[in-house]
């Protein structure tokens, strides 16, 4: 009920005034939220290097907060509130002229409505995502009620006919997004060194791409 309330007032007062209300909802995770702040804790003393300040924490928060706010406006398409670039982006409209798809492969860091966004702005193409929506099913609602095209533009991961789907996009000259660096479990898993300390990454998304010919 706060996320749709955040989001519809966001609408209606823009992307400025939305922004002073998110340090409101940062602020108080930042404050009741010790779970979030301890995981925070050790995150930042690993990517920084020193214990980090509540300067660094608070950063953090609102960054991630932020990040959730502006998928508002993306799925609105109020794309002319950002200013968007792609490194590489000619080898993505190479991919688009031959009409072939593409399995994009990223990580929970930023937000693929980018992605969606860019898409949208390149004609004839089109840009569908493979998740896991069991792990975020209250804001995923949340986006289908602001973008009821975001359901046909979503697989759901977990089934055989999930990648037969998959398969299938690709083979329609769809971009297939997916974020690689979490597993709900059960899968196979490799160890590696992640910001100084040993790290398991799920095997999966690279034998999808295997599978799915990727370019």
């Amino acid at each position: 009920m706060l996320l749709r309330l955040m989001a519809v007032l966001s609408l209606r007062m823009g992307r400025r005034a939305g922004r002073v209300a998110l340090y409101v909802v940062a602020a108080y995770f930042f404050l009741f939220a010790p779970r979030a702040r301890r995981a925070s804790r050790a995150y930042l003393r690993r990517a920084l290097g020193r214990p980090p300040t509540a300067s660094d924490r608070f950063r953090q928060v609102m960054s991630f907060a932020t990040t959730i706010h502006d998928r508002v406006y993306l799925l609105n398409d109020r794309f002319e509130l950002f200013d968007l670039a792609v490194e590489g982006e000619e080898l993505m409209r190479e991919r688009v002229r031959s009409g072939a798809g593409a399995l994009l492969v990223g990580a929970h860091l930023g937000s693929f409505e980018v992605t969606r966004a860019i898409g949208r702005r390149q004609p004839g193409l089109e840009v569908a995502m493979a998740a896991y929506e069991e792990n975020a099913r209250k804001i995923s609602a949340l986006w289908a009620a602001i973008n009821p095209k975001l359901a046909a533009q979503t697989v759901p991961l977990g089934s055989l006919e999930a990648m037969l789907r998959v398969r299938a996009l690709l083979d329609e000259g769809v971009f297939v997004g997916m974020l690689a660096d979490r597993t709900p479990g059960g899968e196979a898993t490799e160890r590696v060194e992640f910001l100084g300390a040993p790290a398991r990454f799920p095997l999966g998304p690279m034998r999808r791409s295997s599978e799915a010919r990727p370019c």
